[in-house]
């Protein structure tokens, strides 16, 4: 039995070396365009957290893709992929966003395809409740932290040097970075001027580049492997060929059925199950609260100094909160108020344009639930995006 003991172990070690040295032209090889397209609604963690398909999505022509969080899964008929599927206009929206996806992760990935962002248009959904005063934490950060663009932000020479370290130096603060002992070694040396460390880096430097590759050539065998199909909730009879005006009056009626049975507008499913059971509980939980001040304006300060830098043509979306439950919540108005006037500045400062929802708080049937936009929202956002794409 002794000369079969090896065995498994030579296996291992030659799957291992196949993994490795497998041409990666052979592996795009097995890529499809089809299977590119069908990315656009899958909404697939994997594609978020690497390259190979995003390189692919932006040197499309007619991708348009949308960045945001898990608004863009809350699918209807008015939804973007949706709409824009039933009514042909030069593009397809390409959706990037989870819950958790923040300012910071938006940059990360951005970097990851700077070279791709010259003169591309896409959408970038802002959302307040990003907008804590810590921004986005651990619990975020962690399932949509992606090694990858990590890596690639060491060996990032596309992208302005200040800009860089100002990202490695925000990235450091998180534990998933730090617990990476190679890579933290490379941030640190960026920002430092010791000579140990320095020292540190140039030994770790060949370490983190067949990291980097071999992080890559994983990107590409995930590739292979595309999400699951989602219910789209599709209903092309009901959006094709409509002006707006009776979109939005088709998106209120369809609003209207699902959000019935509670005072807030919010889909009476979710409200059942969320919110209803304890209703009393959460009457003036936030008072005092405010999206005034957050480190994440400084995050997102990074995505807008990026996209100029590039070239990239975006229209930012600033989505509204629920009003009549902010108010129940006891959520100051001030407090909203602040965040919308503020990321507007923001924005226009940076000589983007931005379709600004903010005035949409008490508008019934703009939102699905508390925050998330859906039905009626949906139909400005898509009239946004055809006159952004004309433009």
């Amino acid at each position: 039995m002794k000369k079969y003991a090896f065995v498994p172990i030579i296996i291992a070690v030659v799957l291992f070396l196949v993994f490795i040295f497998f041409p990666n032209n052979w592996l795009k090889s097995f890529i499809s365009d089809k299977k590119v397209q069908r990315a656009a609604t899958e909404l697939n963690p994997l594609m978020f957290q690497g390259d190979y398909v995003q390189k692919k999505i932006l040197k499309e022509k007619n991708s348009f893709p949308i960045y945001g969080s898990s608004e863009l899964a809350r699918f209807d008929p008015f939804h973007p992929s949706n709409y824009f599927a039933a009514n042909k206009k030069g593009f397809t929206p390409f959706l990037f966003g989870r819950g958790g996806m923040q300012s910071l992760i938006h940059f990360m990935n951005f970097a990851s395809q700077a070279d791709q962002l010259k003169g591309k248009k896409l959408v970038f959904i802002i959302s307040p409740q990003w907008f804590h005063e810590e921004g986005i934490d651990d619990a975020h950060f962690s399932p949509n932290y992606s090694r990858l663009q990590a890596y690639d932000l060491v060996f990032n020479q596309n992208i302005d040097s200040k800009l860089k370290k100002l990202a490695m130096a925000r990235l450091l603060t998180f534990n998933t970075v730090n617990r990476d002992q190679i890579l933290s070694t490379l941030y640190k040396a960026e920002l430092s001027n010791t000579k140990s460390l320095r020292f540190k880096a140039d030994c770790a430097r060949p370490i983190a580049y067949l990291n980097w590759r071999l992080l890559q050539k994983k990107d590409l065998y995930y590739s292979l492997f595309g999400g699951y199909q989602r219910k789209r909730h599709q209903n092309p009879k009901l959006v094709k060929n409509k002006s707006w005006d009776e979109l939005v009056i088709s998106a209120e009626k369809y609003g209207r059925k699902r959000a019935k049975s509670n005072p807030f507008n919010i889909s009476d499913s979710y409200y059942k199950k969320k919110i209803a059971p304890k209703i009393n509980e959460l009457k003036n939980y936030k008072k005092g609260t405010s999206f005034a001040e957050s480190k994440e304006y400084k995050d997102f300060q990074m995505v807008l100094d990026l996209l100029k830098e590039k070239g990239a043509k975006p229209l930012f979306v600033t989505l509204p909160v629920n009003g009549k439950w902010y108010d129940y919540t006891g959520f100051p108005k001030e407090g909203r108020t602040a965040f919308y006037k503020k990321i507007k500045k923001q924005v226009e400062a940076a000589g983007f344009p931005i379709a600004d929802y903010s005035g949409h708080e008490y508008d019934p049937y703009f939102l699905k639930d508390t925050i998330h936009i859906a039905w009626k929202g949906w139909v400005y956002m898509d009239k946004a995006m055809e006159n952004h794409w004309k433009q």
